[in-house]
């Protein structure tokens, strides 16, 4: 059983690995390209790719660190999604048909997060960090009956 909890764990964490790099580069080359959004506010563009920006160090710091780093994903997650919608809101042009279309067009913008955030917590629920020389070990499975 240990050993499949293993697999699954490294598996899980090396997928999540390559989406968090593939993401970061996302928001990197979105950053830096003069082309991406060249009439849009500097606050809007930093709320769409920010969270893509930080997948990977959130990720490292998810796997090496502390737990809390998978609670932080889930959190910046909908941010893509919700930016074009307080952009839409603020420029008081939105009725609520313009607001329920850019939802649903923004929708595919979350989903890498949302695998990258999934794969992270699952990968991470099977360990946790000591405060020894070891620096983390394999959790016990509970196979008792629940009270």
């Amino acid at each position: 059983m240990i050993a499949s909890r293993k697999w699954l764990c490294g598996l899980s964490l090396f997928f999540g690995g390559l989406l968090s790099l593939l993401l970061s580069i996302l928001g990197f080359s979105g950053l830096v390209w003069p082309g991406f959004a060249p009439t849009l506010p500097f606050p809007f563009t930093l709320a769409l790719l920010l969270p893509y920006l930080l997948a990977f160090p959130l990720f490292v710091f998810a796997v090496a660190f502390s737990k809390r780093g998978s609670l932080v994903l889930w959190i910046v997650t909908p941010f893509p999604g919700l930016a074009p919608l307080v952009f839409l809101i603020h420029g008081q042009n939105g009725s609520a048909v313009n607001v329920l279309r850019l939802l649903a067009r923004n929708a595919s913008s979350v989903l890498p997060l949302l695998a990258l955030a999934a794969l992270v917590q699952f990968g991470t629920r099977f360990y946790e960090f000591t405060h020894d020389s070891k620096w983390v070990r394999w959790k016990k499975d509970n196979l008792e009956p629940a009270a």
